[in-house]
C-alpha cells in the first residue's frame, strides 16, 4: 500500500493509516458519503495533479479502485 495515499485517505475519512487496505470498501466506511467523495477527489486532484471524470469517480468504491484510476491516470503507486 502505498504510504502517501494511505495518508490521504485517511486524513479525507478520518480513519487510521493502518485501516487503509486494498480491499476497503466504501460501504465498510461510515463517513464515506456523497460530500467525503468529493472531498476524496478534489484531494486527489490536488495531491496528484490529474483531473477526474466522472466515470472515474463513480468507479471509486473502494481502495482498489482509487488504485486503479489513479494508475490510469499515469499516478506511479510504486507498487
Amino acid at each position: 500500500m502505498n504510504k502517501k495515499l494511505a495518508e490521504l485517505l485517511a486524513e479525507v475519512f478520518g480513519l487510521r493509516v493502518t485501516d487503509i487496505q486494498p480491499d476497503l470498501q466504501k460501504s465498510e466506511v461510515g463517513t464515506w458519503d456523497s460530500l467525503k467523495q468529493m472531498d476524496l477527489v478534489m484531494s486527489l486532484e490536488r495531491e496528484y495533479g490529474i483531473a477526474l471524470d466522472i466515470p472515474d469517480i463513480l468507479r471509486m468504491t473502494s481502495v482498489a479502485e482509487i488504485m486503479a484510476v489513479l494508475k490510469e491516470k499515469g499516478v506511479d503507486l510504486g507498487n
